[in-house]
């Protein structure tokens, strides 16, 4: 339609104008460290995280600190319009990525075709099953952890209700990005900055999703009994 907004070229675009003055893997660490605290701090607020993201912001100019907030704003509209992982996209497009650490983003129809081979016949899957859970235990930016969630809304089963998930990587920014997104998407769980071959839990941040969809309770051991 016209006049729609490609949200990935307008947030490249913008990205590229925002705090010129810093390194740009800085600028999109510092992006993603405060919209991660403006996510969390709406449901469990913390004061050490709220003062974290007024030092973050005190290194930024006051128009610098209003195009954070539109980038955030292109992420919402983009993860709105069509399910994907908009942030590894932006992230790749941005070479931003480590070669070294093999941050290589998965593209989103080879995540959706791996999540639809193994959820399988998913009427199947909840015949005897009030929901599933999800283990990613190197989660990068959640794609397939997102794509997981679309095979299953589009099979009729609205992710919020029946999947939970816990995914873990262990850089910070990918975690990150990954708890924006999940949060987002109104996909319930957890994610885990650590190594999951360490079984090493540095950092846990339960998307909204979790809290509002009565997660803690129906996971409870005592209610999975009584279901």
């Amino acid at each position: 339609m016209p006049g729609m907004i490609n949200h990935e070229k307008a947030f490249v675009k913008l990205f590229s104008q925002t705090a010129r003055y810093h390194h740009r893997f800085k600028v999109f660490e510092d992006f993603i460290s405060c919209s991660v605290i403006a996510l969390e701090n709406r449901l469990h607020f913390s004061e050490a995280q709220e003062q974290k993201y007024l030092r973050i912001v005190g290194g930024y100019e006051k128009e610098d600190v209003t195009r954070m907030a539109q980038l955030l704003a292109h992420v919402v509209n983009g993860l709105g319009e069509a399910p994907g992982d908009f942030l590894g996209r932006v992230f790749m497009q941005l070479e931003l990525g480590d070669k070294y650490r093999g941050q290589f983003f998965t593209p989103w129809d080879v995540a959706r075709m791996m999540a639809a081979m193994q959820l399988g016949d998913t009427e199947a899957l909840f015949r005897d099953k009030p929901f599933i859970t999800l283990s990613e235990p190197a989660c990068g930016a959640g794609c397939m952890v997102l794509a997981f969630a679309d095979v299953l809304q589009k099979a009729g089963w609205p992710p919020h209700r029946y999947l939970w998930v816990s995914a873990t990587d262990i850089d910070p920014l990918a975690a990150g990005m990954a708890y924006i997104q999940l949060s987002l998407c109104g996909i319930a769980g957890e994610v885990v900055v650590g190594n999951t071959l360490a079984n090493e839990r540095r950092r846990i941040l339960y998307t909204p999703g979790h809290y509002l969809g009565g997660w803690p309770v129906r996971l409870d051991p005592r209610y999975l009994q009584a279901a």
